[in-house]
């Protein structure tokens, strides 16, 4: 069997390409910052969609005040008052207006969000390459954001608290590292 010369030359060269291809399709990821927020203190009102209290509005003002030099291109919140209205003070003192994003819930467990849902939000938040954003969600979906985004670290967030303040940066596709802080005017 007679192999033709070109073909042992060119394999190798074909290879390394291949190989130096991948890495710049790697290299292209460029780091993003995420800060995920449980919305503030709502109302108590027996009602599906309560507004925020009075504390709520003063820990959004804080937000806005911690985050405003954040570098933040881009606001989520869900479908629900309390997450826009704990994102409006920021959205108005950076000129952003808020991108609604609607949660669904999962069928079989209703205080759990769905999978897509979880999905859509991480591919919104993923979009903008390199971005700092900003999400409002909720305590049942703020941790299955940051699992999906890869975080090294997946919160359990208490019903009661409204001052964690999570941190993600996604350093690459599917891997990133989570940071919890407190905010807040209490």
């Amino acid at each position: 069997m007679k192999i033709n010369r070109r073909i042992l030359i060119l394999f190798p060269l074909l290879i390394c390409a291949a190989l130096v291809q991948q890495a710049f399709a790697q290299n292209e990821f460029k780091p993003k910052t995420i800060f995920l927020i449980r919305h503030a203190e709502k109302e108590d009102e027996p009602r599906q969609d309560p507004p925020l209290k009075k504390e709520g509005v003063a820990r959004s003002q804080e937000l806005a005040r911690l985050l405003s030099g954040a570098g933040i291109k881009a606001i989520y919140t869900s479908q629900f008052a309390r997450t826009k209205q704990t994102a409006e003070p920021l959205a108005a003192k950076l000129g952003l207006t808020a991108t609604t994003i609607s949660l669904k819930s999962n069928p079989s467990n209703p205080r759990q969000i769905a999978e897509e849902s979880t999905a859509d939000v991480v591919n919104k938040i993923l979009e903008g390459a390199g971005e700092n954003v900003l999400l409002v969600g909720h305590s049942n979906s703020i941790p299955d954001v940051i699992k999906m985004l890869g975080g090294d670290v997946v919160p359990t967030i208490d019903e009661r608290k409204f001052d964690d303040l999570f941190v993600v940066t996604v350093y690459a596709k599917g891997k990133a590292k989570v940071t919890q802080m407190k905010y807040g005017a209490e």
